[in-house]
Parts: structure tokens; C-alpha cells; sequence
């Protein structure tokens, strides 16, 4: 029987080589035809511990984990011990029995278990003991009927640059797992078809970013390394040099924002990257940004804190600290892309949003969404698509006609919409001072009462004019408009909570989604529309203190029917979780 929906969990440890079998496996799958989603669970520490990657495939789009796991690849009895109970009834252990025999007490009757000494195996047949890690693609590959001829160039691709010898060792390991399999008699019901590579695309959240800030012109980043932002700035020191880019790594976090600052003002588009801890050390001088009408990109990649807390797991609680982080009146554009398409196109249309209204932009992702794997269909990602808007920058050439005609140029001119004429440095007839103070419109510093409060409305008009003229990304919807149950949440949750509104409504429940790409400034008239029209309403999020639950609570007064679904143990939602405790509340 053909299973159109498997995730197979390798857990091994920090350094044996369980993230590459996984990563291996994604890639077979993906060119099997199937849409894959991948899901790290790695600990902070560089060897020795626990760590495991799960791989999930289906043949429709998915873009989250499973309640449950079909196939584990155990490597040690520490991995039994952590993972034995989250098999499906009917799922399939792969056990290395190389050092341990499979324990008594973990033992199913309703999994079946394939107990080899792998390691042991390796070792012997090959001569090298990691590689057991290939032999378990090949006991999955023979018991899955993967097509095996696919597997042989995916592993030859992989291992291209280490030479012939250790491709043909590779391959080797691979049917020896094969062997290995079929002296087995196969029980479980787990066969996946080989439908053929459409050519999908699959890549990490951070990969995406990156790519769209390449699309939307960026030419410069610094950044501090930080899990689980990282690739973000080790993928620009490799690709944004030939774009006539630099790339800094910077000595701390004040230094990349102040960098980054320095490189906006003199007109590049500029960026920094970084997670919670970062977040806090660029605070300051995101403000100093704001009140100096600065354009600069922020991401923000979450990881569970306070503090160092759990730096290579998932959250969303920075949201307080992003909406709200840094001392005076102080707003900034959020937005929150949950797929490897809105990672790509509003990362982009986040440069154009920073400099049409001369403002810190953050993007605001988590670990789930920063380092997982997703598909998308091979056009997804189109630069040709992204169009450039720099706002009210002048050129070159206006620049002169300024300097012709002999007018005063006002940096800082008090405008309708908020937004003033912007100038690189350099450019005739449009010297201009900017610092932190607050200042007239040429940009002098001023502490004249009534310039202070025209500067202040100034600024904080421009976001309300963001609004109006649609420039911010938009709520989307999902499921019954007219249900009586309502859920709320944005970014890496949007997988599970799509799948638990299937499972609720199997149950007879109903419900309907708004999925928030904006959080600052809010859309609080469809905000308030959405809880007004729903007799129950969920606000989903990984964080403990329901920091986007108090925060809605601000813009309605319907604050008995509103419900908190939180979690914050580092992982991500399982559909299950969010099914189960809204049913809770439906039900009584």
C-alpha cells in the first residue's frame, strides 16, 4: 500500500553524521517527486549529544512536522529512549544494535523493528564505521522501494568533490544497506512511488531571505554569526561580492547595526542579521535609525530565550522586543513570512518598504523557519519579478537642479504623507546634517517645542500612511469564513495550524484562519473585524507569556473570547496540539 504522507526521524549524535543522512534523504525524496519539510532538532554544544533530524514527504504541499513520525532511525539506545513512543502504530524502528541490544521494555508490538549491528557492519564490510549512516539510507531505500538508481547519483552528487573512491564506498554502503533489508521480510505498509523530479526548489528560510535581498539590490550586510541566523551571513560573503557587495562579519552585534546604519546612510541598501540576543545589543541604534529617518533591514530569527537560553530551538517570543524594544516613540515596519515565497518576495519588498518610508524594517522569522527545508514549485523564487522602489531618494541630477536653482534642501521637510526627500551625501545642493538629536528640517539639532512636536507627528505619520496606500503585506485567510471559530498567528506556525483545522473538521469544527504578515503597524480594522465576527477566537504562538495574544487584546474589546494556544519548549507546534486544545474550549 502506497503511503502518501511519511516522516522518517534519524537520531543519532552531535558530529556522527545523522544531519547529513537526513539532509541525503531530502534530497532523494524530493527528486522522488514528493514535497518535503524538514525539521532540526540539534543541540547547541558541538558533539556528543542527542540530535536528530526529521525528514517529512508528501505528494501535496506541506509546511510543517507531523503529529507523528512513521519511520525512526535510531543510532543509539539513547535515541530509543527519546523517540520509541512518537512511532505510529504500523511504523517501522531501524535499530543499530552495534553496541546495545534493543531494550525489553521499548519494545512494540505494534511497530515493527529492524534490529542490525550497522556501525558493527560498516566497519567490517567497509572499513569505516560512519558510514553506517549510508548503510541505513540503503535498509530504508530497499523497505520504502526507493529508486535506487536516483539514490546512486544523489549520493555521487554529494560526495562529487571528495573524488571517485569515496563516492564508490558511499554507493557501496548504500546496497550493503540494501542486503542488509531484504534478508528481512518486510511487514510494514510504507511504499513510496517515484513520480518523477519536477525540478522543485528546496532550500532553508535563511536561504530564501537571502536570495530575496540579492533580488531587491542589497549591497551590504554586517552581521555578528548567531544561530540560527547564520547562513543569512555566511551565504552574502559568498555571493554578495559579485554583485559589487561587501560583506562584514563584525566584532559584536553594536558594531553589524551600526555598520549596516553607516552604509544606508551613504544610499546603498543595507541589511544585518541576527537573533534575539543580537536583537537586544542593536536596540539603541535601531532607534537612532527611526529618528534619523534611516532606511536599514533587521532580521530576526528566533530562538528560545531569555538570555543564551535554548540557541539552536524554536520560538516566537520576541515579538514584545521587537514591537516594542527601545526607549521614546518608536515605530518600525514588521513583517512575518511563514514560506520560502514571502521569505524571498517580502524580504525583498522590505528594502522598498525601508526606503519609501525612510524606516527600520524587521523581518521577523524563527529557527523552524530560518533552518528547515521546504519545496516550492520550481518558478517560485523569480527575480525578474521584484521591482525596485527607492522612494523619495533624489538623483543625481535633481540633485544639481537643486544646487542650479539655489534652493534650501529639507532633509527632514515636514510633508503630508511623512515621508520627506531623501539625498545620498556627496550629491551638489543637498548637504544635510544627520544625528540623534532631534532637529529641524535641515536636520540641525532643535529643542523648539513646536518643531519637536511637528517632527514627532511627522514621523509617525509615515506609518499610518503605509497603511492607507496598501503597502504593507495583508492578513491572509484560510477555511470557513463563517465558522464560529476563529485562529490567529503568523510565520512557522501556519503548517500546524492548517493541518489541525483539517483535523477539526473531521470533528464537526469548522474554523478560519488569519495568518498576520504585518505586525507593526497592525491592520487593526481587519484585526478587530476578525475577532468581532467569530464566536471563539485562538491566537496561536510558541512564547509563554502570549506576547501576540496581549498585544491583539489592545485593539478590541472582546477580551472574553479570546484564547490563548501557547507552547514554549523549544519545538514546533504538532497539529494535534492545537486541535486538541481549541476542541477543548468548543466542546466545554
Amino acid at each position: 500500500m502506497r503511503k502518501n504522507d511519511i516522516a522518517i526521524k534519524i537520531a543519532g549524535l552531535a558530529g556522527d553524521g545523522s544531519l547529513t543522512t537526513g539532509e541525503m534523504l531530502s534530497k532523494v525524496l524530493k527528486k522522488m517527486g514528493l514535497y518535503v519539510v524538514t525539521v532540526k532538532d540539534f543541540p547547541s554544544n558541538i558533539r556528543g549529544l542527542p540530535t536528530n533530524m526529521t525528514v517529512r514527504a508528501k505528494y501535496e504541499p506541506i509546511y510543517g512536522p507531523k503529529d507523528e513520525i512513521d519511520y525512526l532511525i535510531a543510532f543509539n539506545v539513547a535515541n530509543l529512549y527519546n523517540h520509541v513512543h512518537e512511532v505510529t502504530p504500523g511504523g517501522v524502528i531501524i535499530y543499530d544494535s552495534s553496541i546495545k541490544a534493543f531494550p525489553d521494555e521499548l519494545k512494540r508490538d505494534d511497530v515493527f523493528i529492524y534490529e542490525l549491528p550497522l556501525a558493527k557492519t560498516a566497519r567490517q564490510e567497509l572499513g569505516l564505521e560512519i558510514i553506517k549512516n549510508v548503510v541505513a539510507v540503503g535498509i530504508a531505500g530497499e523497505i520504502l522501494g526507493f529508486d535506487h538508481d536516483l539514490v546512486h547519483k544523489v549520493i555521487a552528487d554529494w560526495f562529487k568533490e571528495k573524488g571517485e573512491k569515496i563516492i564508490k564506498k558511499n554507493i557501496d554502503a548504500y546496497e550493503l544497506g540494501r542486503k542488509l533489508a531484504s534478508q528481512k521480510e518486510k511487514r510494514d505498509e510504507y511504499v513510496i512511488e517515484n513520480l518523477g523530479d519536477p525540478g522543485r526548489i528546496m532550500m532553508v528560510g535563511n536561504e530564501a531571505i537571502t536570495l530575496g535581498a540579492l533580488a531587491a539590490g542589497v549591497r551590504f550586510e554586517a552581521a555578528y554569526p548567531i544561530t540560527p541566523a547564520s547562513e543569512i551571513l555566511e551565504m552574502l560573503a559568498r555571493y554578495l561580492p559579485e554583485f559589487n557587495g561587501a560583506v562584514v562579519q563584525a566584532e559584536d552585534e553594536i558594531a553589524a547595526i551600526n555598520f549596516a546604519l553607516g552604509a544606508a546612510y551613504a544610499g546603498v541598501r543595507s541589511m544585518t542579521s541576527s537573533s534575539g540576543p543580537g536583537l537586544s545589543l542593536k536596540t539603541e541604534t535601531i532607534g537612532m535609525a527611526y529618528n534619523s529617518e534611516t532606511p536599514v533591514v533587521i532580521v530576526d530569527s528566533q530562538r528560545a530565550g531569555p538570555s543564551t537560553g535554548l540557541p539552536t530551538k524554536t520560538e516566537q517570543s520576541d515579538v514584545h522586543h521587537v514591537l516594542f524594544g527601545g526607549h521614546g516613540d518608536l515605530l518600525k515596519i514588521v513583517i512575518a513570512p511563514a514560506t520560502l515565497q514571502e521569505g524571498f518576495y517580502l524580504t525583498a519588498e522590505a528594502f522598498n518598504l525601508a526606503e519609501k518610508y525612510q524606516t527600520p524594517v524587521v523581518i521577523l522569522t524563527e529557527q523552524a523557519f530560518a533552518q528547515n527545508k521546504y519545496t516550492a514549485e520550481p518558478n517560485a523564487l523569480d527575480p525578474y519579478k521584484v521591482k525596485i522602489d527607492r522612494g523619495k531618494l533624489l538623483s543625481r541630477e535633481e540633485a544639481e537642479r537643486i544646487a542650479r536653482e539655489g534652493k534650501a534642501f529639507l532633509r527632514y521637510q515636514f510633508t503630508e504623507d511623512g515621508v520627506s526627500p531623501r539625498s545620498i551625501p556627496g550629491y551638489p545642493g543637498t548637504f544635510f546634517n544627520a544625528n540623534s538629536n532631534e532637529h529641524d528640517e535641515t536636520g540641525y539639532t532643535t529643542e523648539d517645542v513646536v518643531i519637536r512636536k511637528k517632527m514627532v507627528d511627522k514621523r509617525l505619520r509615515k506609518y499610518r500612511t503605509a497603511l492607507e496606500r496598501g503597502d504593507l503585506p495583508e492578513p491572509v485567510y484560510y477555511g470557513d469564513e463563517n465558522a464560529e471559530v476563529g485562529i490567529i498567528g503568523f510565520g512557522a506556525t501556519m503548517g500546524p495550524i492548517l493541518e489541525a483545522m483539517e483535523q477539526l473538521k473531521e470533528k464537526g469544527i469548522p474554523s478560519h484562519y488569519m495568518r498576520l504578515r504585518t505586525l507593526m503597524p497592525l491592520h487593526e480594522d481587519e484585526v478587530r473585524n476578525f475577532i468581532s465576527r467569530h464566536k471563539y477566537v485562538f491566537v496561536v504562538e510558541l512564547n509563554a507569556l502570549g506576547q501576540l495574544y496581549n498585544y491583539l487584546k489592545r485593539y478590541t474589546e472582546k477580551h472574553d473570547k479570546m484564547y490563548l494556544v501557547n507552547k514554549y519548549v523549544g519545538q514546533m507546534f504538532r497539529p494535534r496540539e492545537i486541535a486538541e486544545a481549541i476542541e477543548k474550549v468548543v466542546k466545554g
